[in-house]
């Protein structure tokens, strides 16, 4: 078989592909997975518990597994940090770029996302062929140089709004080559009876930094600048670094060692032949294109424009969407023996979009606080069991790429959403932009609900 044609695409990826290499593995053996991608049966459609461990007597069971339990905890530190990075940068955006703010917070979501679109399959390939921890290390580290980067040029006062797009660049990046190896490397820490709990968690703290990363940023911001807020989150990915170069994780299945594109073509394959598997992706692909992360960069227009509180107000006024991913993940802990089938998923969507199309409209603070608590738990439901739908679904040895392909589809097309919902804000207000998105997804979602039958079975 003759090698593949060199492709500046694939090229990319071969300074973290050498990183994480393992001594004497053929890199260009290969292995033929087109039978699995094309088989009809998933772990889906198997009997609840079967091959799998019994589930544990305390509700938060994958908690009870150790390494995971550390790795939960280092991940909430740097989830932590990077909440409270996410509200200093929209505040300085907000301060430099004065009138067209709101057009720069949308390409600040588009310089953090577009990376995704070129390289989160990538990443689904790169958690297939190498150890995941070795991934999650390279990425942590990039993540890392660009946090102490962004510090530098703030604290030396030369930071401009194109130092914050070129920054988040790479932290997309980052970003996309890990995100798929951080989801298998869950997996495999867990196991699969273990892995709603883990992803919920795992969601859960991530929202829950919305608390603690906000408020802290609030009390930074106003006592020492944004320069040593930056700073101080670039000290908080140490823990994890240093966890992941400690520990060591058993892989579930065998390392693939098909080629990249062959690779590429069996996880959309595999997604293309399950509607239900795709409608979920779509699901949440509505969602990420029409609001996205920018509908939350663009709080603190509503903050301050809008409710017309401050800076700390701005960042508690986030601590509503932490609480409500904290009952969710309890309703989760709590209900884990339920079947929930597509359409609970699609209803948890729906509700979100109802929240936020309400939120558009509300002057009240408190009304609003309540709003991004229902926004906050219908996410970690939306994302936690389809995340885990989806692990569910594919064998151990395509895992990674199904995982990428997901990963473009809910992160990858987040690219779009900055620039649609800053130039609909800058045309018609932010209020009337968010509004019509929530809109537009929400009856998007109800199409989908009408056109895949499957997401109304239980599994």
């Amino acid at each position: 078989m003759s090698e593949p044609a060199f492709n500046p695409v694939d090229a990319a990826v071969v300074v973290p592909v050498l990183l994480l290499s393992e001594p004497g593995q053929d890199p260009r053996g290969f292995r033929n997975l087109q039978g699995v991608t094309e088989r009809k049966v998933d772990a889906l459609e198997v009997e609840p518990g079967a091959g799998g461990v019994a589930p544990s007597s305390i509700r938060f069971e994958a908690l009870s597994v150790p390494i995971f339990r550390w790795y939960w905890i280092f991940s909430w530190v740097s989830s932590t940090g990077d909440g409270m990075e996410n509200v200093i940068r929209n505040v300085l955006v907000y301060q430099l770029a004065g009138p067209t703010a709101a057009f720069w917070l949308g390409m600040m979501v588009f310089a953090h996302w577009v990376p995704f679109t070129f390289f989160s399959l990538y990443g689904g390939v790169l958690a297939d062929r190498y150890d995941n921890r070795k991934v999650q290390i390279v990425a942590q580290l990039l993540l890392m140089t660009a946090a102490i980067a962004i510090a530098i040029v703030t604290i030396g006062g030369v930071v401009t709004t194109w130092w914050l797009f070129g920054l988040l660049l790479l932290h997309g990046f980052a970003g996309a080559i890990g995100g798929p190896a951080q989801q298998t490397l869950i997996h495999s820490m867990v196991g699969p009876s273990k892995l709603l709990s883990a992803i919920s968690l795992n969601s859960t703290a991530r929202q829950f930094s919305s608390v603690i990363g906000p408020a802290v940023a609030g009390f930074i911001v106003l006592a020492f600048g944004p320069g040593w807020g930056f700073l101080i989150n670039a000290f908080t990915f140490v823990p994890l670094l240093v966890f992941l170069a400690l520990v060591r994780v058993k892989p579930l299945g065998a390392r693939s060692v098909t080629p990249i594109r062959a690779a590429l073509r069996d996880g959309l394959r595999f997604v293309r032949g399950r509607p239900f598997i795709a409608a979920l992706i779509g699901v949440e692909m509505l969602g990420v294109i029409f609001l996205g992360h920018t509908f939350n960069s663009f709080l603190v227009l509503f903050a301050h424009d809008v409710l017309h509180v401050d800076d700390l107000g701005y960042s508690f006024l986030l601590v509503g969407s932490g609480i409500g991913a904290v009952v969710a993940a309890f309703y989760l802990a709590y209900a884990r023996d339920r079947r929930h089938s597509g359409r609970f998923v699609v209803a948890a969507a729906m509700a979100e979009m109802v929240a936020i199309l309400v939120f558009a409209f509300s002057t009240n603070y408190a009304l609003s606080f309540i709003l991004l608590i229902v926004v906050g738990g219908a996410a970690v439901l939306t994302q936690s069991l389809t995340n885990t739908k989806i692990q569910l679904s594919a064998p151990n040895d395509i895992r990674g790429r199904v995982m990428g392909a997901y990963t473009f589809g809910t992160q990858g097309m987040r690219v779009l959403n900055g620039p649609l919902l800053g130039g609909a804000a800058i045309l018609f207000g932010a209020p009337i932009a968010v509004a019509g998105a929530a809109a537009v997804v929400f009856a998007g979602l109800a199409a989908i609900l009408a056109r895949v039958p499957q997401l109304k079975q239980d599994r």
